[in-house]
């Protein structure tokens, strides 16, 4: 009976080997599959960079290619100045500007020695000649008959050209100047073109330029909005780049230089409140706000409202709820906090950010959140203590008549990760007497603005968020 017990023993070890052995497979497996979509992830980026690149080069040839159609206009003109001075041809030149085809040496052996006086004018006599002795058959001069039309002689265009080009019209209809062959044309160089390389580097410059202004202020490329790179450029060179190819590019290149540079420490300081650039990167995309950023932001909005209103440390509420009164009684030791006009209360409940409003004057204590949520025993734990600070500050008119009031017309968050944006959002708005206009569209822009305002020590104005 023991020998069939040790049997079953070992072949449970030998199950559970091949189990473990299964595991460790499917492990293996799952790493693989994981770095192979890493490595697609990596080839994925390095296409988007060559596409982004070639468009570029696309977009920088283009002004060369229009140059040299320029200059391939131009070449008439040039050769012509390089035939000035020859005798027979200057002569000509002037006969046929003048409509009249004067007669050359070769003419003068066809029709014989003319008569001294005859009472014929020059212009009959040449006709007189040429009736007798028929002209040679017609060349082609810029891809077209040089000859009589209509008993008329036509003028040729003042441009001369060399004579490889003279006897092969059929090669020059390609070129621009042979598509108008009955009309003077001028040929005209733009100007502008040999201009537009140098305007697309000036703009590489400026844009480099405020990326590394920009680097330097804020620490990271979070809060870069590209509409800011746009006014700067348009500020600076009034350019207008509505496709924002440019843009795209020279920033992904600037970051990618970045990335190869270790990040050297950056940190915020305001008052007693210290930032780091982990703290900061809270406010990016879809990242929980932390506690350090709550704070030093409330006391960004208590200046910015001449201190009229009174914005509580994040960390007040929990030491409320842990020691009661006597447990936060000093932290308004040298607060009197019913000469504010508005006191700001941010409640960090577990996973979630929520705010809850004293206004002084009407004595009522407001709650808003963001997902529409009501934590009634937190308003009831803030009443009590507004009764107590009362009692302890001897203010007598403050112990009684308060009223609770729940706001739910109020905008509302779509995610999960966007709360305690939407409390620093609240607060500022209502500590301006600002109405609450902001949505769940606006989140990666007042991210933004938030992380700037941050870094520069100082609110902007409300309106900014629809500029």
């Amino acid at each position: 009976m023991s020998m069939v017990t040790t049997q079953i023993i070992m072949r449970e070890e030998m199950v559970s080997m091949a189990t473990t052995q299964i595991d460790m497979q499917a492990e293996a497996v799952s790493k693989a599959r994981t770095q192979a979509d890493m490595q697609a992830e990596s080839v994925s980026m390095a296409t988007t960079l060559t596409d982004m690149q070639a468009e570029s080069s696309v977009s920088m040839a283009t002004p060369q290619t229009d140059m040299a159609v320029d200059m391939q206009e131009a070449e008439p003109q040039g050769d012509g100045q390089e035939r000035e001075g020859g005798g027979q041809d200057q002569e000509e030149g002037e006969g046929r500007a003048k409509g009249v085809a004067e007669p050359t040496s070769q003419d003068m052996e066809q029709t014989g020695p003319q008569p001294a006086n005859q009472g014929q004018s020059y212009d009959q006599t040449l006709s007189q000649s040429a009736a007798a002795n028929p002209p040679p058959p017609p060349r082609l001069v810029n891809g077209t008959v040089g000859g009589v039309s209509d008993g008329e002689m036509e003028a040729e265009p003042s441009v001369s050209l060399p004579p490889c080009q003279e006897y092969c019209g059929g090669a020059l209809w390609d070129h621009a100047y042979c598509k108008r062959p009955h009309t003077h044309t001028h040929t005209h160089i733009h100007t502008h073109t040999p201009h537009t390389e140098n305007n697309h580097e000036g703009l590489v410059d400026l844009i480099h330029e405020y990326l590394e202004d920009f680097y330097e202020k804020y620490g990271s490329f979070i809060p870069l909005c590209e509409d800011d790179i746009h006014d700067y450029l348009n500020r600076k060179s009034n350019t207008d780049l509505s496709d924002g190819k440019l843009v795209k590019w020279e920033v992904a290149k600037y970051k990618a230089g970045l990335a190869t540079v270790p990040t050297q420490h950056f940190c915020v300081s305001h008052n007693k409140h210290t930032l780091s650039l982990d703290d900061l990167a809270t406010l990016e995309d879809h990242n929980w706000v932390n506690d350090q950023v709550i704070n030093m932001y409330g006391e960004l909005i208590m200046e910015a409202a001449n201190h009229k209103v009174h914005f509580f440390n994040s960390f007040f509420y929990r030491q409320l709820v842990a020691k009661g009164y006597e447990g936060v009684k000093r932290w308004t030791k040298k607060v009197d906090l019913f000469s504010k006009r508005l006191l700001l209360v941010p409640l960090h409940l577990e996973v979630h950010w929520s705010l809850l409003t004293v206004d002084v004057s009407s004595r009522s204590i407001l709650f808003y959140d963001s997902q529409g949520i009501m934590f009634k025993y937190a308003v009831d734990n803030i009443l009590k203590y507004l009764l107590a600070e009362a009692k302890e500050k001897k203010q007598l008119s403050f112990q009684k008549g308060w009223k609770m009031m729940v706001n739910k017309c109020i905008p509302q968050q779509k995610n999960d990760s966007d709360c305690g944006v939407f409390v620093l959002e609240y607060c500022k708005c209502l500590a301006q007497k600002q109405p609450l206009l902001f949505s769940q569209e606006d989140m990666p822009r007042v991210r933004k603005r938030i992380y700037q305002e941050l870094c520069e020590g100082r609110l902007r104005d409300v309106p900014s968020l629809r500029d």
